[in-house]
């Protein structure tokens, strides 16, 4: 009995000491596989994009639809093909970058092109550029609700700018489900998923 309880101590102790990165259940930051779920073919997002323009009090707003056409796994990234609104382009989850992009093709050519959505380690204050924008890491698994549910598995990104800022949130299970993005002259635009056909 001594022998068993001290068998399972050191296991136990041993799992501790790796933070628990063994357990399914837990994100190892340095490890871009884990913040992407892996997203399945012809599943369909559908997305609200909202403008506000201040001076003259006047919001519109457009529905478009984001399809999963093809999906690649190949030995250092993760591809995902994608019609958005009638243009091809590409998620990538790609390990040896470590980040997650969203661009015109599958390989990664640098931060003024791709849209960098995530870049690990993905830690509070871990910060990237993309063009002339600042992101940072600001929550790591929050809750949020938006029109297509309520997500608990969400990471919260601060954008800033000289002329905005503004907030991106990349859930884990279903990729950018919202993004808001404010203009010093009172301007907004916003970006909301609000349903999914799996």
């Amino acid at each position: 009995m001594v022998k068993r309880f001290s068998f399972f101590s050191i296991v136990f102790l041993l799992l501790f000491s790796l933070s628990c990165s063994l357990l399914p259940w837990v994100k190892d930051p340095n490890n871009i596989y884990d913040w992407s779920s892996n997203f399945k073919e012809d599943v369909t997002y559908y997305y609200k994009s909202t403008y506000y323009i201040s001076a003259i009090n006047y919001t519109t707003t457009y529905n478009y639809q984001w399809k999963v056409v093809d999906v690649t796994e190949k030995t250092d990234k993760k591809v995902y093909t994608i019609n958005d609104d009638g243009q091809t382009r590409f998620l990538v989850v790609d390990k040896d970058e470590n980040l997650i992009f969203y661009g015109k093709d599958e390989y990664f050519s640098g931060f003024s092109e791709d849209e960098v959505l995530l870049e690990a380690p993905v830690t509070i204050d871990n910060s990237w550029i993309y063009k002339s924008e600042t992101r940072k890491v600001s929550v790591i698994d929050t809750t949020v609700e938006i029109t297509a549910g309520k997500y608990n598995d969400v990471v919260k990104v601060k954008i800033v700018e000289d002329d905005y800022y503004g907030y991106l949130y990349w859930s884990v299970s279903k990729g950018l489900i919202y993004k808001y993005i404010e203009y010093t002259n009172g301007n907004y635009t916003k970006v909301e998923l609000i349903d999914v056909n799996e």
